[in-house]
């Protein structure tokens, strides 16, 4: 530990170590939660520290006793002179026996002594029962100010209902409650900090406990990307650091440091990573290397709940949705020129299944060149996991910025849940409304939502400030429509063809109503019978390229979906969620409310009509 350097009074302490400090001073406040990036390095003062050194030699100044309790480690103390005060006070308590720790008698036991024996005796007290205990009784000697850090607090004192928790984890929350109210520790000028990855992880009766703060620890920000990778490559040009700072959002220090400069903390790294030299040059800087990785940690890191998203297809390859296109290529424009005003908080894209919606999603993000995720479901059964989930999605979210996420079937990934999961929906909601509707997002922090039955969705999630643009999609209107998107297909799934667009125009023109995922059924079903030797009527060898004669075959075999009446619902909807006319297509554009209405109703009798006989 680094005891020359005065961190309370360093220049460039984090925003929630200033924050302690001043509400420690000013109030009555002696018990902390520092919770969410509490595992990583804290730079400051020029110095990498670890969290408990950190937090350690931060307190050390004020005279305090820091006590170090880890359940996987037991108690510890980072300076000598702290356990052999603490040795002391657990000897006047009869804590500890003269025996365990000074054989030959206290006076004659030197501190370094005293120190070595009593880390030694305290480090096998793993159990919370016994090593709380053995805190409590430093924290009530009035002859000693201490400082206790408790990591991983959630194993110690775990959320869930009463009665699914054990004896010990229960006594350990009433312990550490208790603590927060107890005059004989409040009075000392002692101080608990409690340190967790996730505040839900937590017992909610220390959680929820007035006279105990709780400080969140995000995900290194820009500036402080750009400081840190200032600190670990000193020299580095202006332009590699920024680009770094860029491609490094969402990443922990310690990410960094093993992504950037293996050589000095990973004993795996390739051959590759330690030869590799100073990054001072955009064009050698590892950029595929980074991204793969930082992919593989950030799904990592959130337990498999997103998919980062790398789309290589742009709008080039998305045949049809001209209006669309355009309506999106707008808001691309005004995420690259920085016009953070003019971008839409969220974006809902409403249609029936088949129509081309996720595909357009993953183009828009290449076309704004916004990073993207893909929202996995969150939800969990275990009590407190869900929310836990959430959480830990939205810091990544925050610390990312300039990203766009993807929501896939968000009338089921977020719209879910009844009224017996003990409020926990109610609560995930209110969570994410509160997150989609924070006004400093605007332009850094997209969300673009898939669905086919927005009826199922909250009506304030759909709201504006939420969702500013919702985009209805249909199946293509025309055959000049199902021509772009076949050829779209053609060129994507990279299909030699040997056909005139007015061949192709006359089979389309019978595909009315089919959606964009049709035609492609229908087109890989015509190219596997080419593939397979299996030709038409009148065909009599295997042509080179596919041929109208095998697509009008696979067109006239392929058997659309049946449920004709929820595909008529689900445009309907498309229609009334739509922010505007101008994305309508004709037969929709002049329709009125009343009208609208009136479809809806019938098409809504028609389906129950339908349930009652299945």
């Amino acid at each position: 530990m680094n005891t020359s350097v005065d961190l309370p009074r360093a220049a460039d302490l984090p925003h929630w170590m200033e924050a302690l400090r001043d509400r420690y001073l000013s109030t009555e406040t002696g018990q902390f939660i520092l919770h969410g990036n509490v595992h990583d390095i804290v730079l400051c003062a020029g110095h990498a520290w670890g969290m408990g050194d950190f937090l350690s030699t931060f307190f050390s100044p004020s005279g305090k006793v820091v006590v170090h309790y880890d359940p996987g480690r037991g108690i510890w103390f980072e300076k000598d002179e702290h356990a052999a005060r603490a040795a002391r006070s657990w000897l006047n308590c009869n804590f500890v026996s003269t025996e365990q720790i000074a054989p030959h008698g206290l006076e004659q036991t030197p501190s370094r002594l005293l120190a070595k024996n009593v880390k030694a005796l305290m480090a096998n007290e793993r159990t919370p029962e016994v090593a709380l205990e053995a805190i409590e009784a430093l924290l009530v000697d009035d002859t000693l100010s201490t400082a206790v850090i408790i990591h991983y607090a959630e194993l110690i004192a775990p959320d869930g209902a009463v009665s699914n928790l054990s004896f010990h984890d229960r006594t350990a929350a009433a312990r550490l409650h208790r603590w927060s109210l107890s005059d004989d520790v409040v009075s000392g000028d002692n101080l608990v900090v409690m340190l967790t990855g996730a505040l839900s992880d937590l017992s909610r009766r220390i959680t929820r406990n007035p006279r105990v703060g709780a400080l969140h620890l995000p995900l290194p920000g820009e500036v402080e990307r750009a400081r840190y990778l200032t600190h670990i490559q000193p020299g580095m040009k202006p332009d590699v650091g920024r680009h770094l700072t860029r491609i490094t959002a969402g990443l922990q220090f310690r990410q960094i440091k093993d992504i950037i400069d293996p050589r000095e903390v990973n004993t795996g790294a390739t051959e590759n990573e330690k030869q590799r030299g100073p990054l001072d040059d955009i064009a050698t800087l590892p950029v595929q290397e980074i991204a793969a990785r930082k992919k593989e940690i950030l799904e990592q890191e959130c337990f498999g709940l997103i998919e980062v998203i790398n789309p290589n297809h742009g709008f080039d390859v998305v045949g049809g949705h001209g209006p669309i296109k355009d309506a999106l290529n707008r808001v691309a424009d005004h995420v690259r020129s920085g016009r953070r005003k003019q971008v839409p908080m969220g974006i809902m894209f409403v249609g029936p299944m088949g129509t081309g919606k996720s595909f357009l999603a993953e183009a828009f993000a290449r076309e704004s060149g916004l990073s993207a995720i893909k929202l996995k479901n969150f939800r969990d059964k275990w009590v407190g996991s869900t929310e836990a989930n959430l959480e830990k999605v939205l810091n990544v979210v925050e610390a990312l910025g300039e990203i766009l996420v993807m929501i896939d079937e968000g009338d089921r990934s977020i719209g879910g849940g009844g009224g017996n999961d003990g409020g926990v929906s109610s609560r995930v909601m209110a969570r994410l409304k509160e997150f989609m509707s924070d006004t400093s997002h605007r332009g850094r922090i997209i969300f673009v939502m898939m669905t086919n039955r927005p009826d199922k969705l909250d009506t304030d999630m759909k709201r504006p400030g939420r969702f500013d643009l919702k985009i209805p999609f249909f199946p293509p209107q025309s055959s000049e429509d199902r021509l772009s998107i076949f050829q779209a297909l053609i060129r994507r799934h990279k299909i030699e063809l040997d056909a005139e667009d007015s061949a192709l125009t006359e089979i389309l023109d019978t595909l009315i109503g089919y959606a964009a995922a049709d035609l492609e059924a229908i087109l890989l079903l015509a190219y596997d019978d080419l593939q397979s030797g299996i030709c038409p009527p009148g065909v009599d060898r295997v042509p080179d390229a596919l041929t109208t004669d095998f697509i009008a075959r696979a067109a006239q075999d392929f058997m659309p979906t049946r449920e004709t009446n929820m595909i008529e619902y689900m445009e309907l909807l498309a229609v009334y969620e739509a922010s505007n006319r101008r994305l309508l297509p004709e037969r929709f554009k002049d329709i009125e409310v009343g009208e609208l209405n009136q479809q809806l109703a019938d098409v809504r009798h028609r389906l129950a009509h339908e349930k009652s006989l299945a």
